[in-house]
């Protein structure tokens, strides 16, 4: 039986009050008969309590240059007036990204007040993601990179080991080589933290600089690319997701742990570049693991695309079967031009074509094979030859069984993952993903009566939501840990749902 909760009032400071009264929110989960699981929330590091963990992983001289160029100096810097930002095209990053209520600043900073508030606030389990380190996995020097990486995660693990029962935080994992990659999924592992984060790209310069290209495919000049771990990578990254699975973290990605141009392009409107900018983040990572093979290799591996929805993520599967019905290399024979019919066609011309019949033969021929929008073929032409995939149930099962997509409390487009318009009915794994602690999340304490709402509205029915807030989130972390809940508020709760899916 959960206690009875005290509400907002009791954690006030300074106001000689002491009224008990149950949340919206706690009287919500109370009604459920299942856990709430939120599997995206921010905290916010105390920099001057991370500093001294900075500077023993970095040593002294790299800990100046990192107090020199990180997060907070960035924020000292002035706003760019309007005529500059227009002429440099320098995007418009975000301003004010936290709650300026005490409490609630509170909250996302320090683990026991967060912890003792979550009955409040509707969960009982939590997933934290960092704020102070975002973009920390692109710093060019890989000392550095690598340093910042360590430093942070063992101020998460210190700092959260006295709440590990309700929070989870989830310490950074640099991925500009496979190596240092499995060094510090090594070192997570030591310092027990069960969760792990991964940037979504890796900036790399390109080693030929392609020429101009007419068609404007490439920029002019360009001398950078995006490596996403999967198709094309520069380094072939299976050797990290053995070793995560070998530790039991699920594969998870978080926007903006990597710094990718071109995802802002307003040089004036925030809400310009912010709106579908996770889903932008997203896809293409989720397009090179999967036509790169990696689900495929890894069955027993959960991977997480968190912050980003899942609305676009049925439109790809759905895009992905209709390419595959039309591109796979059994049906590409019907494209090829080699078995284009010229007399045929040339009958065709001259008998319908009108004026185009009085054209010189030679050239009419010529222009046949010009006017096709056809290029020269790959070396290696099948598309789908990473995936091994037999039929369309092969495609849907290689992207619903193993990844995982987070979506905010209110986020109507969750539906899509249970639409029964969905390729031969997959259902896609939504999850409960609140982003407490940034700029879009009002008040806490409306989160899961928000997410509730759309049981409300129509929106999702209550097993879908319990899917939603519990059951999808904990199946992941427990298929990469089958003990991940063990000496947590969930373990009861993790036993049953395992000896459910038996």
């Amino acid at each position: 039986m959960r206690r009875s909760i005290e509400g907002r009032d009791r954690f006030r400071v300074g106001t000689g009050r002491s009224i008990v009264s149950q949340t919206e929110a706690a009287q919500i989960r109370d009604r459920l008969g299942h856990p709430v699981i939120d599997v995206d929330a921010h905290m916010l590091e105390f920099m001057p309590a991370v500093f001294p963990f900075l500077r023993d992983a970095l040593g002294p001289d790299r800990f100046e240059a990192y107090r020199n160029q990180g997060p907070l100096v960035r924020r000292d810097l002035p706003s760019m007036p309007a005529d500059r930002a227009l002429a440099s095209r320098i995007p418009q990053t975000s301003w004010w990204g936290c709650s300026n209520d005490a409490l609630e600043r509170a909250t996302i900073m320090l683990p026991q007040l967060f912890a003792d508030r979550m009955e409040d606030l509707g969960f009982d389990y939590c997933v934290q993601f960092t704020t102070n380190a975002l973009s920390q996995c692109s710093v060019p020097d890989a000392e550095l990179r690598t340093g910042i990486c360590r430093g942070f995660n063992d101020y998460y693990a210190e700092i959260y080991r006295p709440v590990r029962d309700r929070i989870a935080p989830a310490g950074m994992i640099p991925m500009h080589t496979p190596e240092e990659a499995i060094a510090e999924l090594d070192h997570c592992a030591a310092i027990g933290l069960r969760v792990v984060v991964l940037p979504e790209a890796v900036l790399r310069s390109v080693e030929e600089v392609p020429p101009d290209v007419p068609n404007g495919i490439v920029w002019p000049g360009q001398r950078h690319w995006l490596d996403r771990f999967g198709l094309d990578s520069l380094y072939d990254y299976d050797p990290v997701w053995r070793r995560a699975k070998q530790h039991g973290f699920v594969v998870c990605f978080h926007g903006q742990l990597a710094n990718v141009p071109g995802t802002y392009t307003s040089p004036t409107n925030y809400v310009y570049n912010h709106v579908g900018m996770f889903a932008s983040l997203m896809a293409p990572l989720v397009k090179s693991l999967f036509l790169g093979g990696v689900t495929r290799r890894n069955p027993g591996l959960p991977f997480a695309f968190l912050e980003c929805g899942v609305s676009w993520a049925t439109q790809m599967l759905c895009d992905s079967i209709e390419h595959w019905e039309k591109r796979r290399i059994e049906a590409l024979g019907r494209l090829d031009p080699a078995g284009l019919d010229f007399d045929a066609l040339d009958e065709l011309v001259m008998r319908y074509g009108g004026p185009l019949a009085k054209i010189d033969e030679r050239e009419r021929r010529a222009a046949y094979a010009r006017e096709a929008i056809d290029s020269t073929p790959p070396e290696e032409p099948d598309d789908f030859v990473h995936l091994g995939a037999k039929s369309e149930q092969d495609l849907c099962d290689l992207f619903s069984e193993n990844l995982y997509f987070g979506c905010e409390a209110d986020d109507r487009g969750v539906a899509a993952a249970f639409a029964p318009s969905n390729p031969r009915g997959t259902k896609l794994k939504a999850m409960f993903s609140s982003d407490i602690g940034h700029w879009d999340v009002v008040d806490h304490g409306k989160v899961v009566p928000d997410a509730h709402g759309l049981i409300e509205k129509g929106v999702l029915d209550e097993e879908q939501f319990r899917e939603f807030t519990f059951v999808h989130s904990a199946e992941m972390l427990l298929k990469a840990n089958p003990g991940f809940f063990e000496g947590t508020a969930l373990e009861k709760d993790a036993a049953r749902l395992l000896d459910l899916e038996r």
